[in-house]
């Protein structure tokens, strides 16, 4: 434990908290994501069902260490209690990001979130989304192999993909999620495309999109590194840093990309704006046009804040994976 982290006890939770630690796996709590910032009181009380005491990172809580009882870690932890919705509060850290600084309010809106409601249990559509991750990642494998040898992309079958996702993400958007955070597979590109585009849709849902939103979310998530397929292997599996030349031949796959999906038939805009724009940042730092602020669409700065997530939260060639807190506390760090 770090000297920023104390165990206290869930009586003792005040909002503005970070909660960086549950005294069981985050897997068997309703809560997606390891690590938030208590907004509510709802959220308190939800912590409450699962858990008798949470680890805080007061480094990145709003409230000082000052302000709160200390309350060291006894016993062993509560066995699993049934019931409550999982909160979002996760998600207004990439609404921020998302829309920027001056979208604060809307992020912390009480509204965000709440267009969609869960239709079945995480554990009833476990059994279904295994099948379909299954299915999904070798379709997914098959279609990026022809395009490698040169194919057309075959919209129709990616469309079919795409729907199977967005119907189990609009039932219950954690078990995709799961399977995702749990999958294990040697190519990091189809891995890394699936993961990318899941997230998305669960990102999607939060926001209330349109299913035919949500279509064209998801199929710019399994599309965002297309261009990649056109990248000597060799290149994308090297470890340890890039020359300037290598990381100019990289950053190409957008191009790449661009003119892959330019022969597509009936393919939405904003599947090509958001290949084109994901790798574009809030500050003008990204590439390859160098775009700022409301200059990026808003499907490419969804596709910027899931590409990096699943990159950073996957075993990649020249680093290992981050837990989802490690990852949060970098985009926390982005924010500034």
């Amino acid at each position: 434990m770090s000297i920023h982290t104390r165990q206290i006890d869930v009586d003792g939770l005040r909002i503005g908290m970070f909660v960086s630690k549950l005294d069981r796996p985050w897997v068997e709590t309703p809560f997606l994501f390891q690590g938030f910032c208590i907004r509510s009181k709802s959220e308190i009380d939800e912590l409450r069902q699962y858990c008798d005491f949470v680890e805080i990172d007061f480094e990145q809580s709003e409230i000082s260490v000052n302000d709160t009882q200390i309350i060291k870690l006894r016993g062993k932890s509560k066995l699993s209690r049934s019931g409550s919705k999982r909160k979002r509060s996760f998600w207004r850290r990439f609404l921020q990001l998302l829309f920027g600084r001056r979208q604060r309010e809307h992020a912390d809106s009480p509204d965000a979130g709440n267009y969609y409601q869960d239709s079945v249990s995480v554990a009833d559509e476990l059994v279904v989304a295994r099948t379909l991750h299954t299915g999904v990642l070798q379709k997914l494998i098959s279609v990026l192999d022809d395009i490698r040898r040169g194919a057309t992309i075959r919209v129709p079958d990616l469309e079919i993909i795409v729907d199977g996702m967005v119907d189990s993400v609009l039932r219950n958007s954690t078990a995709m999620a799961l399977l995702v955070r749990m999958q294990k597979t040697d190519d990091y590109t189809h891995a890394h495309s699936l993961s990318t585009a899941m997230w998305a849709l669960v990102f999607g849902r939060h926001l209330g999109l349109d299913r035919d939103s949500l279509r064209a979310l998801g199929l710019g998530g399994l599309l965002l590194d297309v261009g990649k397929t056109k990248l000597p292997a060799q290149l994308l599996k090297k470890r340890g840093p890039l020359t300037d030349v290598e990381r100019m031949h990289v950053r190409n796959h957008v191009n790449l990309g661009l003119e892959i999906i330019s022969h597509a038939e009936a393919l939405d805009s904003r599947v090509a704006e958001m290949v084109a724009t994901h790798h574009e940042r809030f500050d003008g730092s990204g590439y390859p046009k160098g775009l700022t602020g409301s200059q990026i669409p808003v499907f490419g700065r969804i596709g910027g804040i899931v590409d990096s997530y699943a990159a950073m939260s996957s075993d990649r060639s020249y680093a290992k994976a981050m837990s989802s807190y490690d990852a949060m506390r970098e985009f926390k760090a982005l924010v500034g």
